[in-house]
């Protein structure tokens, strides 16, 4: 559930209906059977569809007042995307809820012959707490925020991606999106051509990712 309330941070969506008063909450993907996963993952009624019959969004809705009034007390809002912040997750589940947070809305990729992780948000407040949470657990250090347009992006890079790729996706028996897993797998067997600048590894990350560090 930590994974599938990071999910939904990153790409959900909460309201009451106007002229029905029913609670609604959706969440959207392209992956049309990790969707299914976590709809089935909740456990209760949905209502699965495609958003355009040309395009290739899909989204899955719950209708209820519980699951509304949980995603309230935890900091969810309707029209989050610049208001969100960062909920108390405890520390035991965060990996999990910072996986969902990146297969929701993150990529895992290459920049060129490099690993790289970045997360997109319209909320400051959530960017800010969230690296903070994770640099606080693993010692991978919070990268700056960047002002893109109308939205704020992070990005871990090098030897920090692969370290936060190993700890969201390695070893892990918890939900996860196959492709983006496939990607971070890539990440194991990469090492730098020469040595970190000083700084780039903190002696948390050694104490973690021993195995993963040049």
């Amino acid at each position: 559930m930590a994974y599938v309330l990071g999910y939904w941070w990153a790409d959900g969506y909460m309201r009451i209906k106007s002229n029905t008063g029913a609670h609604e909450i959706q969440i959207a993907s392209n992956d049309l059977d990790h969707l299914q996963q976590l709809a089935d993952s909740i456990g209760t009624k949905y209502y699965l569809r495609k958003v355009r019959q040309d395009g290739q969004t899909f989204t899955v809705e719950f209708c209820s007042k519980e699951m509304y009034t949980d995603l309230l007390a935890l900091g969810g809002t309707p029209r989050k995307s610049r208001t969100i912040g960062m909920p108390d997750v405890p520390d035991e589940y965060l990996r999990d809820f910072v996986r969902g947070v990146i297969d929701g809305d993150g990529t895992v990729g290459w920049n060129g012959d490099r690993p790289i992780v970045h997360l997109y948000s319209g909320s400051t407040l959530f960017l800010g707490g969230f690296t903070q949470r994770i640099e606080s657990l693993t010692g991978i250090p919070a990268p700056n925020l960047i002002a893109n347009r109308n939205n704020y992006y992070i990005k871990w890079s090098t030897i920090r991606a692969k370290c936060l790729a190993m700890w969201l996706y390695r070893n892990n028996n918890g939900l996860m999106l196959a492709r983006k897993a496939a990607i971070a797998q890539q990440f194991e067997q990469w090492q730098p051509k020469k040595s970190p600048e000083r700084g780039t590894i903190t002696e948390k990350m050694r104490l973690h990712f021993a195995n993963y560090l040049p």
